[in-house]
Order: structure tokens, then C-alpha cells, then sequence
């Protein structure tokens, strides 16, 4: 009977005991993450688990490559876990671990602005006057998310002659580096009005006909038109293509009385106004001086022209030659 009661006991101990260790255990059990995101080179219990206590420094899996996203088996983190002593009650829902290797793009735009500033700072100019031309595509690469500086040039050899240039790109991989060699072309530009479109002799070049491109300074005629406001509203003298640079000797104000149109003949001084329909002997712009036949006197006169068909007629061969020539 004795023996009996003492196994009782005993077993309500040990039931005891073991309730107790369940209860710790569970409440102390790590829980697998779906998704994590790391910086290192390797993946530890800490990354994948919450509650890793001590354990969360312990290094259990080597991490995807910068910028990469792999695929972890849930019951594989769980197998590392348990090795590693890492208490673990169950399997999760879910069959893998999405592990995310940050990073740092660098792009070509990004390789670009680099050989761009160290050009500028060569040639002593503003760098937004640097174009930057190279000789293969640059793929984007991946550097540490966590370098304070993900690329920089290593070395840079600028020909200033032709703008050929060579360039060494450290990009920073955590640790270590990585080197790309790059070479193109860096020329100083300049901002110069060209024609979005082909305009015919004689036609009149309109604000929204001129676009503005940036061009190797050396290809830039010292007579080019670079200011936009000295080519909208004047007149092509010849065929001009679309893209061309424009020479001060290629346009001209545009002609607003052409030989044989009809004019009418003003003449003014105080207390004398005389008008006359004419026609002129040549072209003209606004202030140029054209001669004009009166039809009716059939004399000629001489006047200036003041706007579309109007011509203003001068006194310098007096009054009364005025008044006859007019009349």
C-alpha cells in the first residue's frame, strides 16, 4: 500500500515537472520570420528568428549575393536552429524564408555623374557643361546598402585634345571592392539654338520652330546665333535644315513689301499730310529703303518701310519734289 502511494506521488511530481518545462519551453520557443532583410555576408539565427535570445549572433547560412532575393526552406532554417540548440516548438505554415540581400544600385547615370565631375574638375568647367558619352552600355551594379560611399573613381585619365577618356570605378561590396574599367568621351558643351523643323527661303522662323540642344563646344562656329531672342521673328535667307546651326549671315529681318506689291505712299510734316497707292521696285524689310513707282504720276519716289504695304516717304529731295513725285 505504502509502495503504491509513493508511486502516486512520484508521478504527480514528475507530471508536475513536466507541465512546468512545457509551459517554459513554449513560452520561450523561437518563431521563424516569413520575410527578412539583411546587409552581411552571412544569415544568422537573430535574422531568421524571434526570441533567439544568446543564439541571435550564431551564424547558420552564407547570404545572397548584394541585391539579391533567395528562397530559404522553412525546414531547413528550423533543422539549423535545433542544431545550434535554439529551442523551436513547431514547423511553420509557410514552406520557405524570403531572405532579401539589400543594396545600393549603381546605375550608369550614377557611373556617368562621376567621370562628369572629375572631367569638369580637370577642364575648369561647370559640370552641367559635360557631356559624358561611353564606349559600352554600363549594366547597374550592386553595392553595399550599407557604404556610405557605394562608388568611386580609382583612377581617371582625361585627353583633353579629343575628350577620350579611361576611368577605374571602385564600387563598394562590403568589405571589399569591385573594379570596372570605363572609357568613352567627356567634352565640354554648349547650349545652342538649332530648328526642330526644315523652314523655306524667305519664311519666317516662330518661337515654337526653334529647340535648343547642347553641342561639343569645339563643333560651335565662332559666328553661330546662340541666343534664341536673335533668331524667333527673322526670315531664312536660304533653305535651312532641321538641326542646323545658324550663322547671323543665314537670316534676315523678314520682308514685309516685295517688288511689284501695292503699296501706299505716306508723306507727313506739320500741317501737310499727302497718301498715294504705288508700286514697289523691290523688296523690303521694316526700315529698309525701297523705291516705289506712282502709278498714276508715274514718277518714283523713295521712302522707308514702316510695315506691311505702308512705305513712309522722306523730304530729302524737298517739299515740293515730295508733293509733285506724290501727286
Amino acid at each position: 500500500m505504502m509502495r503504491t502511494l509513493l508511486r502516486i506521488v512520484l508521478a504527480a511530481a514528475l507530471a508536475s515537472l513536466a507541465a512546468g518545462f512545457i509551459a517554459t519551453h513554449q513560452a520561450s520557443a523561437a518563431e521563424l520570420r516569413q520575410r527578412v532583410e539583411i546587409d552581411g555576408a552571412v544569415v544568422t539565427l537573430g535574422d531568421l528568428f524571434d526570441g533567439a535570445g544568446d543564439l541571435a549572433g550564431r551564424a547558420v547560412f552564407r547570404a545572397p549575393d548584394l541585391g539579391v532575393t533567395g528562397a530559404l526552406p522553412a525546414a531547413e532554417a528550423v533543422k539549423a536552429a535545433v542544431a545550434a540548440g535554439l529551442a523551436v516548438d513547431r514547423l511553420p505554415a509557410f514552406g520557405s524564408v524570403s531572405v532579401v540581400r539589400r543594396a545600393t544600385m549603381v546605375d550608369a547615370a550614377a557611373i556617368k555623374a562621376l567621370i562628369a565631375d572629375a572631367a569638369a574638375t580637370r577642364l575648369g568647367v561647370a559640370v552641367d557643361n559635360i557631356d559624358v558619352a561611353v564606349d559600352a552600355p554600363l549594366a547597374p551594379v550592386a553595392a553595399a546598402a550599407t557604404a556610405a560611399t557605394p562608388a568611386t573613381l580609382s583612377n581617371f585619365v582625361l585627353q583633353p585634345e579629343s575628350g577620350r577618356f579611361n576611368a577605374m570605378v571602385a564600387i563598394d561590396l562590403g568589405g571589399e571592392d569591385r573594379t570596372l574599367s570605363v572609357g568613352g568621351r567627356a567634352v565640354e558643351t554648349m547650349a545652342v539654338p538649332v530648328l526642330s523643323r526644315p523652314i523655306d527661303r524667305r519664311d519666317v522662323i516662330h518661337a515654337s520652330d526653334v529647340t535648343i540642344v547642347r553641342i561639343d563646344k569645339r563643333r560651335v562656329p565662332g559666328s553661330a546665333v546662340i541666343d534664341t531672342s536673335d533668331l524667333v521673328d527673322m526670315a531664312a535667307k536660304r533653305p535651312l535644315r532641321a538641326g542646323e546651326i545658324i550663322a547671323p549671315a543665314d537670316i534676315e529681318p523678314p520682308r514685309v513689301i516685295l517688288r511689284g506689291d501695292l503699296v501706299t505712299l505716306q508723306y507727313s510734316r506739320p500741317g501737310l499730310t499727302l497718301s498715294a497707292r504705288g508700286r514697289a521696285l523691290g523688296d523690303g524689310a521694316r526700315g529698309d529703303l525701297v523705291s516705289v513707282l506712282n502709278e498714276q504720276s508715274k514718277r518714283t519716289i523713295q521712302g522707308v518701310v514702316t510695315g506691311a504695304g505702308i512705305v513712309e516717304v522722306t523730304a530729302s529731295s524737298g517739299p515740293s519734289v515730295v508733293k509733285t513725285a506724290m501727286n
